[in-house]
C-alpha cells in the first residue's frame, strides 16, 4: 500500500468511511479557511510570529472539525458499534485547546487570568462530556444546551482577544458532534 493509500484510509477512518465527496471538501476548505484567517487575527492583536503559528493549527482543527464532527458519516463513526462513551470521553479529553488559547491571550490578560479561565472551559468540556455520556436518552437535547452552556460561559468569561471565533468552534465540534451526535436521530446513526 502507498503512502497516499495509507494517507486516504487514516482520513477516512477518522472522518467515517461513509464521508461524501462534498463532506469532505467542506471539512478540508473550513480547516484551510480557518487556518488562512486565524493568523491575521492574531497578528492584528499583537501576536507573534509563533502565535500565529498555534492560531492557524487551532483554527485548521476547530474550524474543520466544527463540521466535520456533526455529519452523519462521523457521528456514525464515534457512536456506531463497537464505539464506547470511553473512547468518546478520551477523544474529547485530548483536545485541551484552553491551555494554548491562554496562552494566545497572555499579552492581553495576563498569566493568572489566562490559565483560570483555560481551566474553566476545559474543566466545563469535560464536565458536559461525562453528563452526556451519563444520560444516553437524552444526548440530542443535552448536546445542544451543553454547547450553548459553553459558548455562555466563554462570553462570561470574557471570550479570547487573541482568537474570538474560539467557543463557537470548540464546544460545536466536541459537545454538539462528538459527545451528543446531536443532529441525528438513534435512527441515523443506527444505519
Amino acid at each position: 500500500m502507498s503512502w497516499q493509500d495509507k494517507a486516504r484510509q487514516a482520513w477516512s477512518d477518522f472522518i467515517g468511511p461513509e464521508a461524501t465527496p462534498t463532506n469532505e471538501r467542506i471539512t478540508a476548505g473550513a480547516a484551510a479557511a480557518g487556518a488562512a484567517i486565524a493568523p491575521i487575527i492574531v497578528r492584528r492583536r499583537g501576536g507573534t510570529a509563533p502565535d500565529t503559528v498555534i492560531a492557524s493549527a487551532l483554527a485548521a482543527d476547530l474550524w474543520g472539525g466544527a463540521y466535520v464532527n456533526n455529519t452523519r458519516a462521523c457521528v456514525r463513526r464515534y457512536h456506531g458499534e463497537g464505539t464506547e462513551d470511553a473512547d468518546r470521553l478520551r477523544f474529547v479529553a485530548l483536545h485541551a485547546h484552553p491551555a494554548l488559547i491562554a496562552w494566545l491571550d497572555r499579552h492581553h490578560e495576563g498569566r493568572i487570568r489566562g490559565v483560570a479561565k483555560a481551566a474553566a472551559r476545559y474543566g466545563y468540556l469535560l464536565a458536559a462530556t461525562q453528563v452526556i455520556a451519563s444520560r444516553p436518552r437524552y444526548r440530542r437535547s443535552l448536546g445542544y444546551g451543553l454547547t450553548a452552556g459553553g459558548v455562555i460561559l466563554d462570553r462570561v468569561l470574557g471570550g479570547s482577544k487573541a482568537a474570538p471565533w474560539f467557543a463557537s468552534t470548540y464546544y460545536p465540534k466536541l459537545l454538539l458532534g462528538h459527545a451528543g451526535a446531536s443532529l441525528w436521530s438513534d435512527v441515523d446513526l443506527a444505519g
